[in-house]
């Protein structure tokens, strides 16, 4: 059945180009591509960010862009208004993250009947549970919507706290490159802050003789490139790039490591390095642990033990055998599991609970 739907997401590309963002342009694409009708909700920038390449609308939100929290609370006003004035038009509201937006959702909802659900991406729970008024926009999301959830780690992690919650778990979706890794780096990809441990992961290599490539950009770039050069470890930081690029860094890679200290959801960077076929080293926080069959696709190890990350990063560079056979398994999983047309049909059921239980 083809649907009119909205989605809500507070940035979009190309001004944005993080996990959540990412993943919300792609998704949008293909569910225009299974017959939908799709309106995504976003921030304005100043920049003109009109792109005609794309099969759906982008209805662009003003805010004041003043400071962070002026620019967030401009949003969740505006959007509101502008989804209760075109509230008439759609099926449903999906909204990308649990705050604001799912709260967002929530008052649609109430004062226009537009069915919705949430789905936490991650850094909208873990960073943002522990504030009073974000935990009481949370807490009423969850008492009555559906809300999605990437992975059973993180399900368990919000019924832990939560446990009145309606809880689906859904992860992402990802492309499927023809052509797979053949490359000798170990890659990182992901934003330069301090919750992705990459100073952890540059000790662990440091005095391995191999070369690392970092892409991404972030606040904590100056310092990393200082510490690499002070451990002596060859490592090349790219910096940012689009996100359709991407996969072309990962095939330079032999493996790909991501040791988050905390907080992750399912990042798409770990889903795409194994859709190339390269095996993964992840630490076992947040939802990145669900991703990887510990021993199979490749390896699980507690955040910030650098010693135990770079006993693993060793083990698979030395065993070239054991590399390409997690390769060749994790590509497998994540095809299985995570490619568009299983998550597009996912969805699909969602939209039919989320509206006949609005019906009833």
């Amino acid at each position: 059945m083809a649907r009119k739907i909205a989605i809500l997401v507070k940035e979009f590309p190309p001004d944005v180009i993080g996990g959540t963002e990412t993943q919300t342009k792609r998704m949008a694409r293909e569910l225009d591509g299974a017959g939908h009708e799709i309106t995504v909700y976003t921030k304005a920038y100043k920049t003109d960010q009109s792109d005609d390449s794309l099969p759906y609308e982008v209805v662009r939100v003003p805010n004041w862009r003043i400071s962070p929290f002026v620019s967030t609370l401009t949003f969740v006003l505006a959007a509101t208004f502008f989804l209760l004035r075109d509230a008439r038009e759609y099926n449903i509201l999906q909204c990308m993250m649990i705050y604001p937006n799912g709260f967002i959702g929530r008052v649609v909802n109430t004062l226009r009947g537009l069915p919705y659900f949430a789905w936490i991406r991650g850094g909208d729970y873990y960073f943002m549970k522990d504030t009073p008024v974000k935990r009481w926009m949370i807490r009423s999301v969850l008492r009555e919507a559906r809300v999605l959830v990437q992975t059973e780690r993180i399900a368990a992690d919000v019924r832990s706290e939560f446990d009145e919650s309606s809880l689906t778990v859904l992860g992402n979706g990802v492309d499927i490159p023809s052509v797979t890794a053949e490359g000798d780096e170990i890659v990182f990809v992901g934003r330069l802050k301090d919750q992705k441990g990459v100073d952890v992961f540059l000790r662990a290599v440091a005095g391995l003789n191999e070369s690392v490539l970092i892409v991404g950009d972030g606040p904590e770039r100056e310092n990393l490139e200082a510490l690499a050069e002070r451990l002596n470890v060859d490592a090349e930081f790219a910096g940012e790039v689009p996100p359709d690029v991407v996969p072309d860094y990962l095939r330079r890679g032999k493996l790909f490591v991501l040791p988050s200290v905390r907080g992750e959801g399912l990042p798409n960077a770990v889903l795409e390095a194994m859709a190339v076929g390269l095996p993964v080293i992840v630490t076992d926080t947040g939802g990145a642990a669900d991703a990887v069959v510990d021993g199979e696709t490749g390896y699980l190890v507690s955040p910030g033990d650098e010693d135990a990350l770079g006993d693993r990063i060793e083990q698979l560079c030395r065993d070239e055998d054991r590399r390409e056979r997690m390769g060749e398994a994790a590509r497998a999983w994540v095809v299985k599991n995570h490619g568009w047309e299983t998550i597009v049909d996912s969805l699909e059921d969602v939209y039919a609970d989320v509206t006949n239980m609005m019906d009833r």
